[in-house]
């Protein structure tokens, strides 16, 4: 015969705890966009139901599957939390997500007034604005050991990021730092961007494309006007980051003039940079 005992305060949070940790939604990590499938993009679909954005009914016409109902609804998302409305699964949206669903509370952040160093001479990534381009290939199994500073040759942002995304112009970086401190990522760090050209490091020729990490800051490269404040921060986090990810050296974080043949062929990241603020920052 079985006896039901009486249930004590303590096991009843206990048992509680431990429901709510087992019905608690996962949540995808980021990197989601339309056209993927999978159980990830289930988990992010599943996740908007739970807050409302998506219904069951829309789900059933295609779990699984990241759609255009999918994207309108992470754009509803992204702009209810005053995100950049642009329907990609990035960073920023997946720890909104977690924090809608209790799962955080750190509030997403943007632009250069990003996380810091966790502690001196430790980086975290910064926050980045997703905005892929078309124009990228495949490493081909090397490594990344170089960091490639450019500047775009305009003071305009927005037109840069447009050029850079539109498949006709063949070029692309893997980040662009806007003036305002905003860091715009259009290649994932993997994939080999097309930023260098023909090139050497340290008068070996080589794939320098193959092996950097390209960098474009918004200025016209006429050493006259200024790379702001907002820039110096913004590159500095990220410069930082990807040092110490990829174990870069020192020496190879360089400007394309440094790598671009023939010599004189390029001015980047421009005569007037600082590149004592930034190595100061980075060591």
């Amino acid at each position: 015969m079985n006896v039901q005992r009486p249930t004590s305060p303590a096991t009843a949070s206990l048992t509680a705890t431990r429901t709510a940790s087992a019905t608690a939604l996962p949540v995808p990590p980021a990197g989601l966009r339309e056209g993927d499938k999978g159980p990830k993009v289930q988990q992010l679909q599943n996740a908007l139901v739970k807050l409302g954005y998506m219904t069951k009914a829309q789900v059933a016409t295609g779990p699984g599957i990241f759609g255009p109902k999918t994207e309108a609804a992470v754009k509803k998302f992204q702009a209810d939390k005053k995100l950049p409305t642009t329907g990609y699964y990035g960073d920023m949206t997946h720890a909104a997500l977690k924090k809608a669903l209790g799962g955080s509370t750190k509030p997403p952040v943007e632009g250069p007034t990003g996380p810091g160093p966790t502690k001196p001479g430790t980086f975290t990534k910064p926050p980045v604005i997703s905005a892929p381009s078309p124009n990228y290939n495949e490493r081909g199994g090397k490594d990344i050991d170089t960091i490639v500073l450019h500047h775009t040759a305009s003071n305009n942002g927005a037109g840069d990021l447009a050029w850079m995304r539109n498949p006709k112009s063949q070029v692309s970086a893997h980040y662009m730092v806007d003036r305002d401190g905003k860091i715009y990522q259009l290649v994932g760090d993997q994939k080999r961007a097309w930023h260098a050209g023909q090139g050497e490091l340290h008068g070996v020729p080589t794939d320098v494309n193959g092996r950097s990490i390209g960098i474009e800051l918004v200025n016209d490269g006429s050493g006259k006007t200024p790379f702001t404040d907002a820039q110096y921060k913004a590159l500095t986090q990220l410069t930082g980051y990807l040092k110490q990810e990829y174990k870069v050296p020192m020496k190879n974080i360089v400007g394309h003039a440094d790598v671009a043949v023939p010599k004189g062929r390029k001015n980047d990241p421009a005569p007037n940079f600082d590149w004592n603020r930034l190595r100061k920052g980075i060591s």
